[in-house]
């Protein structure tokens, strides 16, 4: 009985051991076995930076803007133009045109022959004997002209020579009336009796667009009136004859011009205001024979 039992127990040691072989040899058979999908994923590479050199120091002079988001600046009497961003608009806000400024720049690869100039930095360099601009008689001026002259001018039929005065301010001189004032600091000339007679003077970067010019000069006096541009037969026997763009539009309480006029490469737009009035008669004779005696300093 007992080897019996015991031949039973050992049958059944044995059957309960291959069970567990075969059970073993189950589980562990897909590790065995590579997985269909068992490619090892990896990271994108990280997308690569355009290549940038140093940053660039240099100094120059202001020129201006030649569209929203691209400043010139002459250096050694060579214009550069340099892309600007809203962080570094902020920065030119307090720089006037022909500032003396101190700047840093790095160049980004366009592609294989371009380079982008990107504005980095920007400050002025304040002058060691302060701002000596003039705005009239009286005030200091640092321009080689003459500081008092004549010019001619017509005002109701009648030309005749008038004393005037030199003004100066950043990169350009010209001489005024009397009965005018001029903000070298605005770049703003205007009757002294009412000063909503007024002309703004804007000097452009060496690379103006004239098409360009001609679009903005639309939209800003399209707010006035309908706006017209005078070819050059009609400017021919006029004060602005050599006016490289002449536009107006008017309504019943102004005439509004847009004038860009063009000097030893230089260009300046001229914004000009008349409101219908009294002094509009000796108004534009005199601003036209002033900005006509503009000289590039």
């Amino acid at each position: 009985m007992r080897k019996r039992n015991r031949a039973k127990v050992s049958t059944t040691l044995v059957v309960l051991l291959m069970g567990f072989s075969l059970v073993a040899c189950g589980s562990s058979a897909p590790a065995l076995q590579p997985s269909v999908n068992n490619t090892k994923e990896t990271s994108p590479a990280p997308e690569q930076k355009p290549e940038e050199r140093d940053v660039i120091e240099a100094e120059g002079i202001l020129t201006g803007w030649a569209d929203p988001h691209t400043v010139e600046i002459r250096v050694k009497d060579k214009a550069m133009s340099f892309q600007v961003g809203e962080d570094m608009q902020k920065l030119l806000d307090d720089i006037d045109d022909e500032d003396s400024v101190r700047f840093k720049y790095v160049e980004k690869a366009v592609d294989a022959s371009t380079k982008q100039l990107v504005l980095t930095g920007i400050t002025k360099i304040a002058s060691e004997d302060g701002d000596k601009t003039g705005t009239g008689a009286g005030n200091i001026v640092t321009s080689d002209r003459a500081k008092t002259s004549e010019l001619e001018v017509t005002v109701e039929g009648i030309t005749e020579k008038r004393p005037v005065t030199l003004a100066q301010a950043k990169g350009y001189s010209l001489y005024i009336f009397e009965p005018m004032a001029f903000d070298a600091k605005d770049h703003e000339l205007t009757m002294k009796i009412d000063p909503r007679y007024k002309v703004e003077i804007e000097k452009l970067p060496s690379d103006f667009n004239l098409d360009y010019l001609k679009m903005d000069a639309k939209e800003e006096l399209s707010e006035v009136g309908e706006v017209k541009e005078l070819t050059p037969e009609q400017l021919s026997n006029g004060p602005m004859k050599d006016a490289r763009l002449f536009m107006m539009s008017q309504n019943g309480k102004k005439t509004q011009y847009f004038i860009v006029k063009e000097l030893d490469g230089n260009g300046f737009i001229f914004h000009i205001d008349a409101p219908v009035g009294e002094p509009s008669e000796g108004f534009l004779p005199m601003v036209y024979a002033s900005v006509n005696s503009i000289m590039n300093e």
